[in-house]
């Protein structure tokens, strides 16, 4: 079986190329490919992660390696070192080295080769992981005193600039700092003065206006946000109360928190009370009475908390989608007359509509499913049959095995003298990239049927599921609703031209089943 390279950047890299050493991804590709070509190792693929995640979960092309390497169709796997492969922890680590193990597929780094059938190799390897996570929480705690110590210093250490300034490099020392943009810093300055002051009015006195107003301020002069299409309160709040704007700098408002979620590690970044705020090196753009009682005012209109005993009501929740803005849309509880789904986008002139009249509309829709044209032909006839590819899987098959005995005699043929040594690696070149490029074809083929069974088992099962869903609905809770509905259908897209009474039915929505693509 042929071989593959993996290549991934560490923070060592990063640094380097920050001092011009070059990019690291394509360093690394040159030596290893030099050094397979010397070792007579045939590459039949790279794998390049160009991601930064510390877990296998976080490194797509690290779980495709993984996967491709459980099925046994890599003989060895070349990286520069073994900490390449995993800094995560022991999880992960267990993870790669039982999955190399189990497939008896090598590690091969240009200073030793791994055999994970060796008992001191696979030690070594074990020990080669732990010492490699070892050195990355070291690196990480000096890279995190770093930071707050740069903070102390003023300088600015996030990758992202806040909008107003853009992120400079301090001359003659190390770090980053902010210069102000100054036609992003004018929007800054009529943010705070209009939630603060009002905003000015023809007659020349002042309207007081929340964040959802200054939204649709912003948006009808076509000024453009930070982040998206148009300007939204979440991203005024968070504009309103960084103190960045005052000349400080903060560390540590919103880290990162995990939990173990069913099994998977969930990240969140949630605000904190606690956090390191000092004096910035950068110039500010509003001044701090402004930035203060915006502040209050922020605190004296802060939302209310959603208890935590609320239910959950929205059977259709994050399903439907505004198709004029494309924004998911949300449930709006009301007390004298039945909920509301809504387009919370202050620009967006998709009108609402009664959550009953739209939930009875995709129920009709997924009767019309499981009683109309689907159920009269067989869906899964438009997918090809997987029988159609075995005839040429037994082919590929038996070409393999052709291949194969021709280098086997090849091997005889050098043994008894009837090939010298060059005409024999001429040979065995050829026909070992024969092979190669055989079982290529062969995991392509396999990988095909394998998708065109699964296609099918979906679809077979997708009519029933509608049918058990309609016949369970009206009895189940709203959670459980929205988790059938998610299953069979993918989004909704909803549209209203027209508002008011008379109107309740004046919709129109386009459901989208969750099925494979064919």
């Amino acid at each position: 079986m042929p071989y593959c390279i993996y290549l991934r950047k560490s923070r060592a890299d990063a640094e380097a190329e920050l001092r011009g050493e070059g990019e690291t991804l394509a360093r690394h590709e040159r030596a290893l490919t030099e050094f397979a070509r010397r070792a007579g190792l045939e590459v039949a693929a790279i794998y390049r992660e160009i991601v930064s995640g510390e877990t296998i979960a976080a490194r797509p092309q690290m779980q495709r390696l993984l996967s491709e390497v459980s099925e046994g169709m890599w003989d060895g796997v070349i990286v520069m070192d073994i900490d390449r492969l995993a800094r995560g922890n022991s999880i992960d680590q267990g993870i790669i080295s039982q999955t190399f193990l189990y497939a008896d597929t090598k590690i091969i780094t240009p200073m030793k080769t791994y055999d994970p059938a060796n008992e001191f190799d696979e030690e070594y390897f074990e020990f080669g992981l732990f010492m490699s996570r070892r050195e990355y929480k070291t690196i990480n705690r000096r890279l995190q005193r770093g930071r707050i110590a740069s903070v102390k210093e003023g300088k600015y250490v996030a990758n992202k600039s806040p909008y107003g300034y853009e992120r400079v490099k301090i001359p003659n020392d190390k770090g980053f700092t902010l210069r102000i943009i100054p036609e992003q810093a004018e929007i800054i300055r009529c943010i705070f003065e209009w939630y603060t002051k009002g905003i000015l009015q023809p007659d020349g006195t002042r309207k007081m206006i929340g964040v959802n107003l200054i939204a649709r301020e912003l948006n009808s002069r076509k000024i453009k946000p930070p982040i998206g299409k148009v300007w939204v309160s979440s991203s005024l709040r968070d504009i309103l109360i960084n103190p960045v704007y005052i000349g400080k700098v903060r560390w540590g408002f919103r880290p990162e928190k995990k939990k173990m979620v069913d099994g998977r590690i969930v990240i969140s970044t949630p605000r904190q009370d606690d956090y390191l705020i000092c004096n910035g090196l950068h110039e500010p753009i509003v001044d701090e009475k402004t930035f203060y009682d915006a502040d209050k005012k922020m605190k004296t209109n802060e939302r209310r908390p959603v208890r935590g005993d609320k239910k959950f009501n929205n059977p259709l929740a994050g399903l439907v989608v505004c198709q004029k803005c494309g924004r998911k849309m949300q449930r709006r509880p009301h007390t004298k007359c039945p909920d509301l789904l809504i387009c919370a986008e202050p620009t967006c002139d998709n009108h609402a509509s009664y959550l009953h009249i739209i939930e009875k509309h995709v129920l009709r829709v997924l009767q019309q499913w499981s009683t109309g044209y689907l159920i009269n032909g067989d869906l899964s006839e438009l997918i090809p049959s997987p029988d159609q590819l075995k005839p040429e899987l037994d082919t590929v098959v038996k070409a393999r095995a052709s291949v194969k005995s021709q280098l086997d005699r090849a091997f005889d043929a050098f043994e008894t003298g009837i090939y010298d040594a060059e005409t024999f690696r001429q040979r065995s070149a050829v026909l070992k990239k024969r092979l190669s490029e055989i079982d290529n074809k062969t995991a392509e083929l396999k990988n095909q049927i394998t998708h065109i069974e699964e296609k099918k088992k979906i679809i077979s099962e997708f009519i029933p599921g509608i049918r058990s869903l309609l016949e369970v609905y009206e009895t189940s809770e709203p959670a459980e609703k929205n988790k059938m509905l998610s299953a069979i259908i993918d989004h909704i897209d909803y549209i209203k031209d027209v508002r008011g009474h008379g109107h309740e039915e004046d919709f129109h929505i386009t459901v989208y089943p969750r099925l494979p693509k064919l």
